[in-house]
């Protein structure tokens, strides 16, 4: 395996502490102070979004009305695809009965549509059926002596609960949704930020501007250059949970007119008997992914497909995964590897990158 990846790629060895998870954390360097940007922030889709403007002779939108046609367009978002709003399109079509037909947005049916492309290309590693296996491993095991203490569930219980796994059962027809069988439920959330950074930057675009960042919960799409005139600077943050965002960058990578998401160990994982469970599931499987690989950053024409494959990439081996960046046109990708605690990555062959 590190043959073959080092055919493509360059071994960077890093000492450090224990890994536990990863934060994925963006610097702006060399970019002067607040007032040579606009800065549109607020909440979006369980986290947070920041717009940076760098300011342009010629278009005379608001700040403030920029923000209400941004809010809008996040909200519609939430009620299309997210699991959290109870009559969101997603939630209604994961309440209805065996055979039932919602009608979905254009939207919608548009990431449930990449959504499977990716699902193809990554032979199931992304899966937006996943999500009964995704609500087991939370609540996990159901006859567990105490109730307050978290245990993995059983064999049998990832079994039971694959059976109501697998994209090719999803079944769209025109604008509408069917569902094969009552325990299919949908989860497009690790899309769906993605989904939502492309159609904030293509508002802002509309606007008039051409050098911009969008945000949204450490996805970004980058239009043009910042307020120098270069690329933007973007960190990536070693994945210690020792330290606080942007105080240790692990490396820079310049961006310019591409998205970048990352996905990875995060700090979010399941603690059982002193073992650690990633938060992370093999849609393949139906267990906790348990990898060596702590993150992976894409870098993409857009951030839907970014955001997408930064999830199918955790799940699949190294050199899997590397030979399906090496394959598609205008993407790359960058690894940060754990081994024993000390830190290595691993590049695609056009990825630039730094390390600090």
């Amino acid at each position: 395996m590190i043959a073959l990846v080092k055919k493509y790629s360059r071994y960077l060895p890093f000492q450090s502490r224990l890994n536990y998870g990863l934060i994925i954390f963006f610097v702006f360097f060399g970019c002067g102070g607040p007032k040579n940007y606009i800065d549109i922030t607020g909440p979006a889709m369980g986290t947070s979004y920041t717009i940076r403007l760098v300011p342009q002779r010629g278009v005379t939108i608001e700040p403030k009305q920029a923000k209400a046609q941004i809010d809008s367009v996040l909200e519609a978002i939430n009620d299309q695809m997210s699991t959290y709003v109870v009559n969101s399109e997603i939630s209604l079509f994961n309440k209805a009965s065996t055979n039932s037909a919602i009608i979905i947005s254009p939207q919608f049916k548009h990431v449930i549509n990449r959504s499977m492309h990716w699902s193809e290309l990554s032979n199931g590693a992304f899966d937006i059926s996943s999500h009964p296996l995704t609500l087991l491993w939370r609540k996990g095991k159901a006859d567990r002596e105490y109730e307050e203490t978290w245990e993995p569930p059983t064999d049998l219980e990832i079994t039971l609960t694959k059976e109501n796994v697998g994209y090719k059962n999803i079944k769209l027809v025109q604008n509408s949704l069917i569902k094969p069988y009552k325990g299919q439920q949908l989860d497009v959330n690790a899309i769906a930020k993605g989904w939502g950074v492309d159609r904030l930057f293509n508002l802002i675009k509309s606007y008039g501007y051409k050098n911009f960042m969008v945000e949204i919960g450490g996805e970004i799409r980058i239009a043009g250059k910042n307020n120098r005139g270069e690329a933007w600077k973007i960190g990536i943050d070693i994945p210690e949970p020792n330290f606080k965002p942007g105080e240790k960058i692990f490396a820079i990578v310049p961006v310019t007119n591409k998205a970048m998401a990352t996905s990875g160990n995060y700090r979010n994982f399941y603690e059982f008997n002193s073992s650690k469970y990633s938060h992370i599931i093999d849609p393949r499987s139906g267990y906790a992914i348990d990898s060596k690989i702590s993150s992976v950053t894409v870098i993409s024409e857009n951030c839907m497909d970014a955001d997408a494959l930064a999830t199918a990439l955790n799940v699949m081996s190294l050199d899997l995964g590397m030979k399906l960046v090496e394959s598609i046109d205008e993407v790359e990708a960058y690894w940060i590897i754990n081994e024993g605690g000390k830190f290595q990555s691993f590049q695609s062959s056009g990825m630039k990158v730094s390390v600090q």
